[in-house]
């Protein structure tokens, strides 16, 4: 990037804004470091929130194993009565119904509320068809009263006046009555048939309806039985609840029975797998040396993590020099636009060779500058780089380059000469095939048409002269 800025600050001071462009490298390199920064705090902050909940967590684990086991002890207690058993089988049994009743109410919720929704708009399509039609019916009435009105008016007057209608209706004030007679009469037809299309349409809304309305009415029944079901089982456990409640005879000082509802009290085998399952949580988390009894860890992980942000406090923040940022990011556009008409005026020649060309702006794999990377469609759909072209393609191309930047520099007078591309360039034949395809550009081109070429050539021969191009030869 920087030889091609400097290619072009050589030829005018135009491009000197370019200069900062190669800055948008640092600037991005810059940033980042900061981004680096950045995820390397949010990392130690996510290990320190872990640590926390860890800790959090731990305590929690142990309470609920302290109350599995009051619950587990009660549950014994209790199973000592043969009456209490009885009533907490039951009990459970209920639960059990009403836990599938709801999974069925949860199932069949989003079937019913859909097809209720459905029978809405069927109801509000239907109460909307229905206002239409009378509102139609009277406008119909009205235009048929003035109709009536006009024609008694005329029976009494000879001189066939013109008549002022009572109504709001739009009419041109040099209409006879007869001519607004035959008006009303179109309008009330019109009318007539708009509300016969929006009866049609009624019609067959509710045909729809009707035969909708028994697969709905299916759902509602059954919704409506389920939710009947729910109530009842939750009667029923409550009212159990309450019974059982007046049963049990333990000491509430060493059962806290007012922390563990009576509907909650399960078979102990179901209390034992709860102990198990938090006695291996309290494990794993234990065997990561969190001690419930101990926040020193957490503690210790708190203040290293605000050491962290204290020391390197200036390495997460991002510098927002809006003035320098605005400079860096106008000169990079700025260089880009160059880039783009390069190309654009080098398509324009490469088109002759079906050929074109594609500059892309890359960062080299160390990230410490720009590259330019040049790349070639042929035939519109054949992607080389220019090492893969035919040595005439790579003469055109080197030929045209140069004359495309002389043109984008607004140079005048365009001097090319066979001496200052490489040796391997140098050939006679492709050299002058590539004039005869350019010239005939700069005749079509209106942009072009300010422009002159001057070529010199040396210790070439021509073997065909070049149609258009007057030729010196200096001995």
């Amino acid at each position: 990037m920087e030889s091609f800025i400097k290619m072009y600050q050589k030829q005018s001071i135009d491009y000197s804004s370019c200069e900062k462009a190669p800055n948008m490298l640092i600037l991005f390199n810059k940033y980042r470091n900061v981004i680096i920064k950045n995820i390397e705090t949010v990392s130690q902050y996510t290990q320190t929130i872990e640590l926390l909940i860890l800790q959090f967590k731990l305590n929690l684990i142990l309470k609920l194993k302290e109350n599995f086991l009051n619950e587990i002890e009660i549950r014994r207690e209790l199973q000592k009565s043969s009456d209490f058993t009885a009533s907490s089988d039951l009990l459970n049994k209920l639960n059990e119904s009403l836990v599938i009743n709801k999974k069925k109410l949860e199932y069949l919720e989003e079937d019913y509320f859909k097809h209720r929704n459905q029978i809405d708009q069927f109801k509000i399509t239907l109460d909307s068809l229905r206002l239409k039609v009378e509102k139609l019916t009277k406008q119909k009435k009205e235009y048929f009263s003035n109709i009536n009105k006009i024609t008694r008016e005329m029976g009494g007057n000879s001189n066939n006046q013109e008549h002022k209608l009572e109504d709001n209706l739009d009419f041109d004030e040099n209409l006879t009555n007869s001519q607004r007679i035959r008006a009303l009469q179109k309008r009330a037809r019109e009318t007539q048939n708009e509300i016969n299309r929006i009866n049609s349409r009624f019609s067959k809304t509710k045909l729809k309806y009707e035969e909708f309305r028994p697969l709905f009415e299916t759902y509602e029944q059954d919704y409506q039985r389920i939710i009947e079901m729910i109530e009842l089982d939750e009667k029923k456990i409550s009212e159990l609840e309450s019974k059982l409640e007046l049963k049990i005879n333990i000491s509430r000082n060493s059962m806290p029975l007012d922390k563990i509802k009576l509907q909650s009290i399960r078979t102990i085998q179901e209390i034992e797998n709860d102990i198990k399952e938090a006695d291996s949580e309290i494990k794993v988390i234990s065997f990561q040396g969190i001690d419930p009894k101990n926040f020193n860890k957490c503690t210790n992980k708190i203040k290293e993590f605000d050491k962290f942000l204290s020391d390197n406090g200036s390495e997460i923040k991002i510098d927002k020099n809006v003035g320098e940022l605005k400079g860096i990011f106008k000169a990079y556009q700025k260089f880009e636009i160059i880039v783009d008409e390069l190309e654009s005026i080098i398509n324009k020649f490469l088109v002759e060779v079906n050929l074109k060309a594609s500059f892309r702006l890359l960062l080299s794999k160390d990230n410490q500058k720009f590259i330019i990377q040049l790349n070639f469609i042929r035939n519109n759909k054949e992607s080389i780089d220019f090492n893969e072209l035919t040595t005439p393609e790579k003469i055109f191309f080197v030929i045209i380059l140069y004359i495309s930047f002389e043109l984008q520099i607004d140079k005048h007078n365009i001097i090319f000469s066979n001496l200052i591309i490489p040796v391997e360039f140098n050939k006679a034949g492709s050299i002058f095939r590539t004039i005869r395809k350019i010239i005939p550009i700069f005749e079509k081109e209106k942009n072009f048409g300010k422009f002159n070429l001057i070529f010199i050539f040396s210790n070439l021969e021509m073997k065909k002269e070049v149609k258009n191009l007057k030729i010196i030869k200096i001995q």
